[in-house]
């Protein structure tokens, strides 16, 4: 299981927003917090995900999925460079 960080350009918590993190499928739910465990961002709402994927391919498509997803909400996302741990 990988973790990504996703700085946030546009944090608005809608009922969409909340209804994505609350239903969204996989090993753990994602969480917000301000700012990255590495200091980058510092101040911005970010997005904490698990990833669960058996090869990097897959691991790939799942990021892709997630990025355009917060996409679709609006959220502007931008993931935190070495945060794929």
């Amino acid at each position: 299981m990988s973790e990504v960080e996703i700085a946030l350009g546009r944090p608005a918590i809608t009922p969409e927003v909340r209804a994505w993190i609350n239903n969204r499928p996989g090993p753990g739910r994602p969480v917000l917090t301000r700012g990255a465990r590495s200091g980058q961002a510092h101040g911005a709402v970010i997005l904490r995900v698990a990833l669960q994927s058996d090869s990097p391919a897959e691991l790939s498509d799942e990021l892709d999925s997630l990025l355009t997803d917060l996409r679709m909400l609006g959220l502007r996302p931008t993931l935190i460079p070495g945060q794929l741990v």
